[in-house]
């Protein structure tokens, strides 16, 4: 047998039938997004004079690329991709660094760096890269038993003023103050920078993911409702700085008042998402791709889904990323370390969250924002991120189960031979010291 399949086979052994039933879910919303690319984009290219396949064969070689990223990813050695957090940080910034200054603007919005025929939209990657530093930086804390009070913590130094014996605790000082939220420092540097493009949901959607870890960590019920409703005070706030951001806010209360304006996008996607019926119109066959609905191929693909597949389609799409979270939140709590466990938990709710908030934008109840629908909506650099996400949840269940496998073994194999077991052994280290 070849080593290729001795290493399938690894792999297999040590895939848990809710990894397994995970990616199954991944593999039928894929082909699920290329019929819907394909319906929700061959009339527009007709009208447009362009080859009516043009866009099924660019996300199909982007479906391509991206497979084989998943692949590598899925090889690679989880601790090297914990130790690279900084530089994939640091070559993410330097990214949207460049968006600013040779960006490439479309509908008033710098996001996008032009690769010839292509383009990269290295927001989507910033999706990834904070999630690998959050938990990178959040597992060690965990590990050294560190409390998850945010608030806590914030309010140690202020406390450590007044009360002399806390100044001889490190966590009551402004230096351990800035280590206890190295987690969020890289999410928070790209969402600035996002922020400026302007892009505010994804902004969000950078920070909000790094924070859904604390709470999966053990954040204290109360810090997680007062977190919510300085989050929306936020959210209010950055709204008002903006018109364009209240009037969307406006929109969505409303939106047939605005039927003509600001409300028509959403108008045409309830109109295509109500007139699909129980059954739907059938594939291909539903009259709001037929330049009625703006980003009928990208923001709103969930809307065309839906008039073409009707009632029982768009909610097995809905079910499919729910199980898609069930499953892969039962393989994180599958992994016996910090880090992995993390890694892929943070990594599921990317995918799995962002498609219900899509789902949600395009029945009008979520303002309108440039978040796509993972596997659905055309964009590259999105289904290159997902499916690279894809990559390193499989490589990290699998790789991290493979160890503890071995350190048990170790441990029992040890226990037989009536030795003492090494500190090595005890600590549970397979490949070495950790970082």
């Amino acid at each position: 047998m070849s080593s290729r399949s001795e290493t399938s086979l690894i792999d297999m052994k040590y895939a848990p039938r809710a990894l397994q039933k995970m990616f199954i879910v991944a593999g039928i919303l894929i082909i699920l997004g290329a019929f819907n690319v394909y319906s929700s984009t061959y009339y527009m290219n007709m009208e447009s004079g362009a080859n009516p396949y043009s866009h099924i064969l660019r996300h199909l070689v982007f479906l391509g690329v991206s497979s084989l990223l998943a692949f590598i990813l899925s090889r690679v050695n989880y601790h090297v991709i914990k130790k690279g957090a900084f530089l994939w940080c640091l070559g993410t910034i330097g990214l949207l660094a460049l968006v600013m200054v040779a960006g490439r603007t479309v509908n008033g919005a710098t996001r996008w760096i032009s690769l010839g025929p292509f383009s990269l939209q290295p927001s989507e990657i910033a999706k990834v890269t904070g999630l690998v530093w959050a938990s990178a930086h959040l597992a060690k804390k965990i590990d050294a038993r560190m409390g998850m009070s945010i608030f806590g913590h914030l309010l140690l130094p202020v406390a450590g003023l007044f009360i002399p014996s806390l100044r001889k605790k490190k966590s009551a000082t402004l230096a351990g103050l800035f280590h206890y939220f190295t987690p969020l420092y890289m999410p928070l540097i790209m969402a600035v920078l996002v922020l400026k493009q302007p892009d505010m949901g994804t902004a969000g959607m950078i920070l909000i993911f790094p924070g859904l870890l604390y709470i999966i960590a053990g954040m204290p019920l109360l810090e997680i409702l007062l977190s919510l409703g300085i989050s929306f005070i936020l959210f209010l706030g950055l709204a008002i700085v903006a018109p364009y951001r209240m009037a969307r806010l406006v929109v969505l209360l409303h939106p047939e008042d605005y039927a003509q304006g600001m409300g028509y996008q959403t108008m045409q996607s309830l109109i295509a998402v109500g007139s699909g019926g129980i059954l739907g119109q059938g594939m291909g066959e539903g009259f709001s791709k037929f330049l009625y609905l703006p980003e009928q191929y990208t923001d709103f693909a969930y809307a065309v889904f839906s008039q073409e597949y009707g009632f029982i389609g768009s909610a097995t799409l809905l079910c499919l990323y729910l199980a898609f979270m069930l499953y892969g939140l039962s393989v994180g709590r599958k992994l016996k370390e910090t880090y992995p466990a993390l890694l892929v938990y943070g990594l599921t709710l990317l995918i799995s969250v962002q498609g219900l908030v899509n789902i949600a934008m395009v029945i009008g109840w979520f303002p309108v924002t440039g978040i796509p629908l993972p596997f659905i909506s055309f964009g590259g650099t999105s289904l290159l991120m997902n499916m690279a996400a894809l990559g390193l949840i499989w490589g990290t269940a699998t790789q991290s189960l493979r160890e503890y496998d071995e350190q048990e073994r170790r441990k029992r194999i040890a226990a037989m031979e009536g030795r003492p077991l090494s500190f090595g052994e005890l600590s549970g280290s397979v490949y070495g010291s950790r970082s």
